[in-house]
């Protein structure tokens, strides 16, 4: 057998102990207690719990119907508008809105955010960070401006990518600060959260595969000169 056929074999054994990773996109449509499309409530009664998708969702977190109005007389514009399916999240602006966390391990990769409506004259929040924090210790950041391209209306939501989250260690959770437009109304919608799970193995995984290798094709090679 030549040496070289062992090079494949110890390459496999290198790579079956590589990290592994999963994508999650978290949405929001199938919550167990969902609103009425027309309507809006806390994520903990939507789903029974703060915990949805593998993240601790902070309790100002609201789940929205896409034909939820702020004004239904008139009738107003929609509130805002889902990047999938029926439903989406925003922040409870009249409670300290700023500021709402996510506490979980996974990474975050990215989200879809935009503005959203009330009357039809603006307001809400033009700017949100999102913030990788260990504890309550920021590590890294992503700011990143919602576009208003439609007046009165609200906005189809665009990525925000936080995909350099994935270079930052020690992460446990997310803060989502945003700038406020107007008094009491700092709301932005949010929709398909995508994080992953990176499965480590410990470094003595890599140096067993390696030495493996390395001895299987040592052993060949003797076995070749002889």
């Amino acid at each position: 057998m030549s040496p070289n056929r062992v090079l494949p074999t110890a390459a496999l054994a290198i790579i079956a102990v590589l990290p592994l990773q999963a994508a999650i996109v978290v949405g929001f449509d199938d919550l167990s207690s969902p609103p009425a499309l027309d309507s809006a409530t806390g994520l903990q009664f939507a789903n029974g719990s703060s915990v949805y998708d593998g993240v601790v969702w902070d309790a100002r977190t609201v789940v929205v119907g896409k034909n939820y109005r702020v004004d239904t007389t008139t009738p107003g514009p929609l509130f805002g508008i889902p990047h999938s399916v029926d439903y989406f999240i925003t922040n409870e602006s009249t409670d300290g809105g700023d500021g709402l966390t996510l506490k979980t391990s996974l990474v975050l990769t990215g989200a879809w955010f935009g503005r959203n409506e009330y009357y039809g004259f603006g307001a809400g929040a033009d700017q949100i960070t999102i913030v990788a924090l260990h504890d309550n210790t920021a590590l890294a950041s992503v700011q990143f401006d919602l576009p208003e391209n439609n007046d009165g209306q609200p906005e189809p939501l665009s990525f925000v990518d936080t995909a350099l989250f994935k270079t930052v260690s020690g992460i446990n959770g997310y803060r989502i600060d945003r700038r406020e437009l107007g008094s009491q109304s700092g709301n932005w919608v949010a929709d398909d959260f995508q994080f992953e799970l990176a499965v480590v193995p410990e470094p003595s995984a890599y140096a067993v595969a390696a030495g493996l290798g390395l001895a299987a094709w040592a052993l060949i090679r003797r076995r070749n000169a002889s």
